[in-house]
């Protein structure tokens, strides 16, 4: 995944609810990011979320192309994607799989859902390692208490082009006030 200076947008955004989610825990400040993969399909990911018997979701869930998105949980709801960390996060879920990669406009319209999230909850621009502190972070950091997954990269290289590629799209600005269900 090599930075680029292209610009990219907001996908298009469909909303399917998923009954996996629940109220979040009184008195915790929404302050993390936390960004997946599903280790399939954008469609088969949509129909686990959905499935009632799964009991996972994620707030967003992004196409392996970055064309559209589907929100499955209001961000002011709390989904279920990274175990102890729920309560305080909103989860973003790339479709595919960490040992084939993601290709590069997907990277980049992660990139640009991450930093609308940061801008529009207020939540600092940072790596949030090891899900400590405010931030932004990948499903792999949070270790056991986050559900114990290599999700999506273990890389730490990669990660950090990402980390700056989310930096940048923060800097470019221009975000529209709504993208999804609060």
């Amino acid at each position: 995944m090599a930075a680029t200076a292209t610009s990219v947008v907001l996908p298009p955004l469909n909303w399917v609810e998923s009954p996996n989610a629940s109220a979040r825990k009184p008195g915790v400040a929404l302050d993390l990011i936390v960004v997946h993969d599903t280790e399939g399909g954008y469609q088969s990911a949509l129909s686990w979320f959905s499935n009632r018997h799964s009991q996972v979701s994620a707030h967003i869930v992004l196409k392996e192309d970055g064309s559209e998105a589907t929100q499955m949980v209001p961000y002011s709801n709390k989904a279920w994607h990274c175990s102890s960390f729920n309560s305080r996060s909103i989860g973003l879920e790339m479709a595919g799989f960490a040992k084939k990669g993601y290709g590069e406009h997907e990277w980049a319209v992660a990139a640009r859902i991450v930093a609308f999230l940061l801008h529009k909850h207020g939540i600092p621009v940072r790596w949030a390692k090891n899900g400590q502190g405010s931030g932004f972070c990948r499903h792999y950091d949070l270790g056991a208490a986050g559900g114990g997954h290599h999700d999506p990269t273990s890389d730490d290289a990669v990660w950090q082009t990402f980390v700056n590629r989310v930096k940048h799209e923060v800097q470019r600005g221009g975000f529209r006030p709504e993208w999804g269900r609060h």
